[in-house]
């Protein structure tokens, strides 16, 4: 039988084959992922297959062989200059500056406010998925996965306000489980992603991007989306986002996010990261990248680095005006571990089409690794109790030019804040007041009276064994031994 000219079964074999592109997720991703991204690898690969068959066919074996070798060989050029002109795409967004960088504002360590979310899961029946800092409100917002088949849905965000010393104080908002029951993981119906799709197979919606907050009482899932550019060398663009209603289920699209409009993140955090890989293409051609002679990492290079859980990308807001960004320190890929440069991208909005601005600060005065600097607040503040049952600094972030804030404290408590600057000072805070700081030379200035007995020593007046530098009590300690000695020796 046939039909116009077509068989039947021919007809019967394309309407199954074209069966799953009804359903929108697996239209958006054949869509996105072999038309567009490896559309234009596969039309090479099969006009490669198409040539080496002709040949094969007129018995021509060796040019089947020749045109089989080189058109793997031309394939493998391609992808690679492909990958280096994607990376240089987005890397061409960076503007360098030499401009002091501004003033961002300090945030509690990310690992306490995650370590703290599971203290307010109390009577939520779920388990806790993603923590995001929402620069633009102060606050730590954590996603709750309902727990059951299919992945059915979130259970709660939890909204946490943790201050730069303390504990956290935490409140939930639920989800309606009847209306909302799609999270960017679930199955079939449950599949945020594949509801996003629905509206616009063209939008590329990633689970790491997502973040939620309490807009009230009503928890909101903020996906920010992107979409592809090009198509011989595809590279990801912003789109807008998509807001979920945890109360009605609704998703809403907007393709354009203005500062303030959310409390957290308007671009996606895989976009940053995109970014950031791109910085290894600077200063050096493809070769150079490629050994590894050239170009800028975010990548953690110390064993005992305190950021090894969550190195760059952090989510700050500006200090003296409104705004927030993705901070990332940057090291030289060839071997240095100092900190040389520092990359903001404008987080807190977004247009679809457009780029976010990314700008590069060179630091005048590179900054000693993450875990040299931990190193050193430790030997400045020696004499803090609790370093040999657990005390540990977290988190160095970078809040200015030539400045950068530590924590201290275990697990789930903060219990100092110390601010160090490229000279090699620093000052160790508590509750927001000043208990002592350190000069470049490694002596105590500015203490307060009872700054010994904040670090869990006795307060020391003037001229007191407490009121020494490390040096000097060094000294002292010599002296008396050497003393002792002598005095020993004259028995």
């Amino acid at each position: 039988m046939k039909s116009s000219g077509i068989p039947y079964w021919v007809l019967g074999v394309i309407a199954v084959l074209g069966l799953p592109l009804l359903d929108p997720l697996t239209r958006a991703r054949f869509w996105n992922g072999w038309v567009v991204e490896w559309g234009f690898p596969l039309l090479l690969l099969i006009l490669i297959i198409a040539a080496v068959s002709i040949a094969w066919a007129l018995e021509r074996v060796g040019v089947a062989v020749l045109i089989g070798v080189l058109g793997v060989a031309g394939l493998i050029g391609y992808g690679n200059a492909r990958s280096y002109s994607q990376l240089t795409s987005y890397a061409a967004t960076v503007q360098d500056s030499n401009d002091p960088m501004p003033t961002l504002k300090e945030r509690a360590p990310f690992l306490v406010a995650e370590r703290q979310a599971s203290s307010n899961l109390s009577g939520i029946n779920g388990q806790i998925s993603a923590t995001d800092y929402l620069a633009d409100s102060n606050h730590y917002s954590t996603l709750v996965d309902r727990k059951g088949i299919g992945n059915p849905g979130y259970a709660a965000i939890i909204n946490q306000t943790i201050a730069l010393t303390g504990q956290a104080a935490g409140k939930p908002c639920l989800f309606d489980e009847g209306k909302a029951s799609q999270r960017m993981d679930g199955w079939f119906g449950n599949s945020l992603t594949r509801a996003i799709a629905g509206q616009d197979a063209l939008l590329i919606a990633k689970k790491d991007d997502a973040w939620g907050y309490c807009d009230g009482d009503t928890p909101k899932i903020v996906v920010p989306v992107t979409k592809l550019d090009g198509w011989l060398n595809p590279v990801h663009v912003p789109a807008g986002v998509a807001i979920y209603d945890g109360k009605t289920g609704q998703v809403e699209l907007r393709d354009k996010v203005e500062a303030g409009e959310l409390p957290g993140p308007a671009v996606g955090l895989s976009y940053v990261h995109r970014i950031n890989e791109s910085m290894a293409t600077r200063d050096g051609d493809w070769w150079s990248m490629l050994m590894g002679q050239s170009g800028l990492t975010d990548e953690v290079k110390d064993s005992n680095d305190p950021n090894k859980d969550n190195s760059s990308a952090f989510s700050l807001a500006y200090k003296d005006r409104s705004g927030s960004v993705y901070a990332s320190p940057f090291t030289s890929r060839a071997s240095s571990q100092s900190i040389e440069d520092v990359a903001l991208l404008e987080s807190g909005h977004v247009k679809a089409g457009e780029r976010p601005a990314v700008t590069l600060y060179h630091l005048e005065v590179p900054r000693q690794s993450n875990g040299a600097t931990a190193d050193k607040i430790k030997a400045d503040f020696s004499d803090l109790s609790g370093w040999a049952t657990g005390l540990a600094v977290m988190e160095v972030i970078p809040v200015s030019h030539n400045e950068w804030a530590a924590s201290i404290g275990l697990n789930q408590n903060v219990a100092y804040r110390v601010l160090v600057k490229s000279d090699g000072s620093s000052c160790l805070t508590k509750d927001g007041a000043t208990v002592r700081c350190i000069d470049a030379d490694g002596k105590t200035v500015g203490a307060t009276p009872d700054a010994s007995a904040e670090a869990g020593q006795p307060a020391a007046g003037p001229g007191e064994i407490g009121g020494l530098s490390n040096e000097e009590l060094a000294k002292l300690q010599n002296a008396v031994t050497a003393e002792v000695l002598k005095r020993l020796g004259q028995k």
